[in-house]
């Protein structure tokens, strides 16, 4: 299913992804300096947000002391992206509001 969903929300300039770098832990450092060099602040912690489809990706949120939010639209399941240690998990992003939910934590 083709959905616009949350990707107009997110800001992809400020983005790593897998081909940034090898490590998944270090991806996360890569997105915070490239949100640090475009918006000037220093983002840590929970207001750092991971998005990603598996149990490695939910590993280097909690590494990085970011919040993850599990996506089950790969290989891994609702209950696998749990069981990594994510608390939300989504089945895609094509709900905004859900996606908004799981990063602002209303």
């Amino acid at each position: 299913m083709d959905c616009i969903g949350a990707a107009g929300l997110l800001d992809l300039d400020v983005a790593a992804f897998g081909d940034h770098h090898t490590v998944r832990a270090d991806l996360v450092q890569t997105a915070v300096a490239a949100a640090m060099a475009k918006y000037g602040h220093a983002f840590e912690g929970k207001d750092v947000v991971l998005i990603g489809d598996t149990p490695l990706d939910v590993e280097a949120a909690l590494a990085a002391g970011a919040t993850p939010i599990g996506i089950a639209n790969g290989s891994y399941s609702v209950a696998e992206l749990a069981a990594a240690g994510v608390t939300i998990v989504l089945p895609d992003l094509c709900d905004s509001e859900a996606v908004l939910v799981g990063i602002l934590g209303l």
